[in-house]
């Protein structure tokens, strides 16, 4: 189904808008970053943006006062035929709300548009990785967070670990223990600190929410 809001398709490349046209019921095109300007004034939000369709000399999107000016009003999918975790970043730091491939499945498109639109952010498993060490490293270590009060100390080692991105086989080998056994801790973890899933998770540890 194709996204209900109204969105501007932002590439120079014929061929790759063509395919974006089947992310909306009724999207509106620009060729250049001119247009993020008309969209905001005119009250509208979502915008997905082909990044590589400025390749160089020309200044990076994001590094433009055509984005500076407009994207904390706007929720932007940044796209790259090549992405890498750099680039997310740069472009996540500059007010995107998501980043992905600009070639990935017209499915996967619409979810990252429908995630972005909602006000929470779309990014790769590595990517996310990356931002959550990040925000860890700027944490606070005094004193024992409330978050981890109710758990054990293995529990706690591991929901750090699990909050940093890291997957079941990866906390497994950090910790000396079995694949199993992360999933047990994990499963008591959810329930003592009434989170669903590990971005929730996450966003406990790292005194987001």
């Amino acid at each position: 189904m194709s996204t209900p809001q109204p969105l501007l398709i932002l590439t120079p490349d014929d061929l790759l808008a063509e395919r974006w046209q089947a992310l909306s019921a009724s999207p509106i095109r620009a060729v250049d970053l001119g247009g993020l300007a008309t969209w905001r004034k005119a009250g509208h939000r979502l915008a997905v943006i082909d990044l590589g369709g400025y390749p160089p000399p020309a200044p990076a999107p994001w590094t433009q006062d055509a984005w500076r000016n407009n994207a904390a009003d706007l929720a932007i999918l940044a796209t790259s035929s090549r992405p890498d975790d750099e680039e997310g970043l740069a472009v996540l730091n500059a007010g995107a709300c998501g980043y992905c491939h600009s070639h990935a499945p017209i499915e996967t498109l619409r979810q990252a548009l429908d995630v972005v639109a909602s006000g929470e952010l779309w990014v790769g498993r590595a990517l996310l990785s990356r931002l959550l060490r990040l925000v860890d490293s700027r944490l606070p270590r005094a004193g024992l967070t409330e978050w981890a009060r109710p758990l054990t100390d293995r529990e706690r080692e591991v929901a750090h670990h699990a909050a940093l991105g890291e997957s079941n086989i990866a906390i497994a080998d950090a910790l000396g223990i079995t694949e199993r056994t992360v999933k047990a801790h994990l499963k008591a973890v959810f329930e003592k600190l009434q989170v669903t899933d590990r971005l929730q998770l996450a966003l406990r540890v790292h005194g987001v929410r």
